[in-house]
């Protein structure tokens, strides 16, 4: 099984890749930067980044607790994305972001995002996403088969990359061709953001990092931090303000 086992294994792993990365190159036109947290991160991200939208746009308010709740006679704006506006719809009361990204006009909107992204070419579907992840984990178990068999130097290391598929990122090498563009544009630096845009765009393109930097007072209220950041950032920020009670990082969002 020696030869045609690696044939195999390298076959499916071709395989696997063309489906997982392809296409090379994809639409941006007209991507805002939920958009761009949504290709780097997927949904959840592109959801954080809507939220900061609102908070910038001063349309949504943090409350003691952390949850958010929109600011009363005000409206989402003409220049909030879809996300946003979905979003805003549903803090009518108040509400943690995991609870609004349950809520069905944010899942849906979260859906369309999803739709368009794949649609561009930046993010790999889920169909092309299990078929990829089955060509791999076939191609691992090939690879296994010839290790077992008296080659286990080129059957493990093939096996390894095997496993390396269904773990990458979905994004495709468009997706990963943009975000990196981006990042080189906009690195993040001490300086304050130009304005409300260039902040959401940082946050797109280097998640938590960014918002460490740029809001770390309501991220980590309003838990887009995560537990550990969160009370790390309130003892060093606004301890004071906020007394004791701590609120639930990598750069994902």
């Amino acid at each position: 099984m020696g030869a045609i086992g690696v044939v195999c294994v390298v076959a499916g792993l071709v395989g696997a890749g063309l489906l997982r990365w392809l296409p090379v190159r994809g639409r941006a036109d007209g991507l805002t930067a939920v958009g761009v947290a949504g290709v780097r991160g997927g949904p959840g991200a592109a959801l954080a980044v809507a939220v900061v939208e609102l908070h910038l746009a001063g349309v949504v308010e943090a409350g003691r607790s952390g949850r958010l709740r929109r600011v009363v006679h005000s409206g989402p704006g003409r220049d909030v994305s879809a996300l946003g506006r979905a979003a805003w719809t549903v803090f009518g009361r108040e509400l943690s972001v995991a609870d609004a990204a349950a809520a069905p006009a944010v899942r849906r909107a979260r859906a369309e995002l999803r739709a368009d992204l794949v649609g561009r070419g930046l993010r790999c579907g889920r169909a092309r996403l299990v078929l990829a992840g089955a060509l791999a984990l076939a191609a691992g178990g090939t690879a296994l088969a010839v290790a077992v068999q008296g080659s286990p130097w080129i059957g493990l290391p093939l096996a390894l990359l095997a496993l390396t598929v269904p773990c990458a990122p979905a994004r495709t090498l468009a997706g990963h061709r943009l975000v990196r563009e981006t990042r080189d544009r906009h690195p993040l630096t001490d300086e304050t953001p130009a304005g409300p845009e260039e902040t959401c765009l940082l946050a797109a393109v280097h998640g938590r990092r960014a918002l460490r930097v740029l809001l770390p007072d309501f991220a980590a209220r309003t838990g887009l931090l995560g537990a550990r950041a969160a009370r790390e950032t309130v003892a060093r920020t606004d301890g004071d303000s906020y007394g004791a009670s701590a609120l639930t990082g990598d750069g994902s969002l």
